[in-house]
């Protein structure tokens, strides 16, 4: 395999900025998903989210709207069922 020099990309502060926030902006987007994945495991292993009138319940309310928002975003924006970037 015959290796080559790297093609440079002319990039300004700028550019280099807004890489640098979008990479901040998913790595925060990942650890709340992480969170909150982890909250739903310990009230999952507590209780039954359905049965109860408490924070259980209501957090299994948020996600399944935030879950039906998603899938309606995803529909109104003609993206295709599981190619969804989050």
């Amino acid at each position: 395999m015959i290796r080559r020099p790297p093609t440079m990309i002319p990039m300004t502060d700028e550019d280099i900025q807004d890489v640098r926030a979008l990479v901040a902006q998913q790595k925060a987007g990942h650890e709340t998903r992480q969170k909150v994945l982890l909250r739903m495991k310990k009230l999952a292993e507590l209780s039954d989210p359905i049965a109860e009138a408490s924070a259980t319940a209501t957090l299994f309310r948020q996600l399944t709207d935030r879950a039906r928002e998603q899938d309606e975003r995803h529909k109104r924006l003609g993206i295709p069922p599981g190619k969804s970037s989050s």
